[in-house]
């Protein structure tokens, strides 16, 4: 691939990295106010609320533009902005260098946009939107007529075609943290365990299988528990579960990817 390609490709990451901004601040907030969208009202600051002008919404050159402060109010424009592009742009590059021009570059880099802006609200504002984990879904049961980057062995355990490997999968990912919620409501009167987990748990279970699950439950539990630690104030009644649970995807997949796991973990 030449130097423009990369140059093209490395600006698409980052307009996609502002975009998950967006998403990452407004989604939250349309779900409580559904006068709210994604459009209206135009990009401003969220201090003084004027409207950032086209220059500075340029991702990067506009945060060193303005010397990381509002040019309005002057008040310092959150960090995490910045650091959502250039996320976007070397995971982006990373998957490029990978899969070239590709199904598998698309559908990599689809989800992994999809569980970035997921993580962030999960561990931010504990909302994981309905429509991406209906994303995730789809990922795992559409990629597999196109790619087989989310090849999903089997041993012959289960007897079957990838297309119902990935439906065992998201019904067991899915009603196995449902039955366990079950019981905990019955036991302690109220839902232990949300919604968007459950079907998050379910979308990843149509992506790796049924039996790589125990695996990404053990991983993500692990995660979940280390960023109760992050915060634990804000953690001390309800922990995000989602936000751990992509993590440990993300780390099985790489490990997965690279080979690094022991083989009866990346069935």
């Amino acid at each position: 691939m030449g130097f423009y390609e990369i140059i093209l490709f490395s600006l698409l990451f980052l307009a996609l990295g502002s975009f998950s901004s967006v998403l990452i601040y407004r989604l939250p907030l349309i779900e409580n106010n559904r006068s709210l969208n994604l459009i209206s009202p135009r990009s401003h600051c969220i201090n003084c609320k004027n409207k950032i002008s086209f220059i500075n919404l340029l991702p990067i050159l506009g945060f060193l533009l303005q010397r990381g402060i509002c040019e309005h109010c002057g008040k310092k424009i959150n960090l995490s902005y910045l650091i959502h592009e250039i996320n976007h742009v070397i995971a982006g590059l990373i998957f490029l260098y990978l899969h070239s021009i590709s199904y598998e570059l698309l559908f990599s880099y689809f989800l992994f946009f999809v569980l970035y802006v997921m993580i962030m609200t999960d561990y931010e504002e504990f909302y994981l939107p309905f429509s991406f984990n209906i994303c995730i879904t789809a990922v795992g049961f559409i990629s597999i007529y196109f790619t087989d980057l989310f090849y999903i062995k089997d041993y012959g355990v289960i007897a079957s075609s990838q297309l119902m490997l990935s439906f065992y999968g998201f019904f067991i990912g899915f009603f196995l943290l449902w039955f366990i919620n079950i019981l905990y409501k019955l036991i302690k009167k109220k839902d232990g365990i949300g919604g968007g987990d459950i079907l998050l748990l379910g979308g990843f279970g149509s992506i790796v299988g049924p039996l790589s699950l125990p695996s990404i439950i053990l991983i993500g539990s692990l995660f979940t528990i280390f960023i109760s630690f992050l915060d634990k104030d804000k953690f001390k009644e309800e922990l995000p579960l989602g936000s751990g649970l992509i993590l440990g995807f993300f780390l099985f997949q790489i490990f997965k990817f690279f080979e690094l796991l022991p083989q009866w973990l990346v069935i």
